[in-house]
């Protein structure tokens, strides 16, 4: 409550500077640590001495000692500094104000997490046949940044390069923190698929989770709405499904299973035009490395997958991927 450091000195926080020396000075006289001989007694006499040092340090600062009156340790403790030297508590509580709100935007920037990875497509078929080893190149980033404490900001972009053509897309994307249960998602995308939408989600049990959206498409007028329903099936497994209705019209049904060592995931999804399954296994070797086996089966793709990834620094991971398919074999990865 503002009051301990001077109750360290058997003080009123009226006491005058005077009357602060008077008090150190007995004190320090009291509990200085050459005055005790035996061990246990010089212990408590150094903690004590030093704590009374560190009252009388504050304390005999008027700068400091305002700062505590105001806002007591937590102001001292923050780490916030007065520039010139300010007479009025009106001035110094002003300014204070102004750098802990500098401070919290500082905070707020040291949690925004950035992604990105760069994707190279080798094609073996297509080295054989001549033209060349490179099948494409694409780039990937993402930036993550809490605006507030219900308020988190997200904005990525792509690029592709296929061949002769290309293609990219930016998203943006705001969530906003309803309760401690629910939140909604406000976005928008611009490319070759421009479109804005809206997604809520909501648990609503322990073990389950409900997300509800819809999507407008820009280009041609057309509505997507999505429903998914999760479950948490054990203490490592999850269950869900995902129900689309609009141009692409589908509904999924897929797992996840997750732990120290190994994760894996298998997904069934069945559209008005397309139909298929996917499923992939990843293994931890330690903590820097790790090996993955993935494949899909359907209408519109067969293809087996196998490779794996090693972290070579606190924030890049370089992975190659072998992908082997019905029209072509092909290899690449550095993210």
């Amino acid at each position: 409550d503002g009051r301990e450091l001077y109750a360290l000195l058997h003080l009123s926080p009226e006491s005058s500077d005077e009357e602060i020396r008077r008090a150190y000075r007995q004190f320090a006289q009291i509990y200085h640590p050459d005055k005790y001989q035996d061990a246990q007694m010089k212990d408590v006499a150094t903690e004590n001495f030093q704590r009374i040092r560190d009252a009388y340090e504050i304390l005999s600062d008027e700068n400091k000692r305002q700062i505590y009156d105001i806002y007591g340790m937590e102001g001292l403790n923050s780490g916030l500094e007065l520039g010139p030297k300010l007479n009025k508590p009106e001035e110094i509580k002003r300014q204070l104000e102004e750098l802990r709100r500098r401070k919290e935007e500082e905070k707020l920037f040291v949690h925004a997490r950035s992604t990105g990875s760069i994707l190279a497509n080798i094609s073996v078929p297509q080295y054989l046949d001549g033209d060349g080893i490179m099948g494409g190149m694409g780039m990937s980033s993402e930036i993550e940044l809490p605006v507030s404490k219900q308020n988190t900001v997200t904005v990525g972009g792509n690029l592709v390069v296929d061949g002769t053509t290309g293609s990219g897309a930016a998203t943006a994307v705001l969530c906003h923190q309803l309760s401690s249960v629910s939140s909604i998602d406000f976005m928008a995308t611009a490319g070759l698929r421009s479109l804005i939408g809206v997604q809520t989600f909501r648990q609503i049990s322990p073990n389950s989770t409900a997300t509800s959206g819809i999507a407008l498409s820009l280009r041609d007028g057309s509505v997507n709405l999505s429903n998914g329903w999760t479950r948490q099936l054990s203490e490592d497994t999850v269950g869900n499904i995902q129900l689309v209705l609009g141009t692409e019209s589908n509904i999924s049904v897929g797992w996840q299973k997750k732990d120290e060592k190994r994760s894996a995931a298998g997904e069934i999804k069945f559209g008005t035009n397309s139909f298929g399954a996917s499923a992939h296994y990843t293994h931890r070797f330690s903590s820097k490395s790790h090996g993955r086996i993935a494949g899909r089966v359907g209408s519109t793709a067969l293809d087996f997958e196998i490779g794996g990834g090693r972290r070579i620094s606190e924030f890049s991971t370089v992975r190659m991927l072998y992908n082997i398919g019905i029209q072509r074999v092909s290899l690449g990865d550095l993210s």
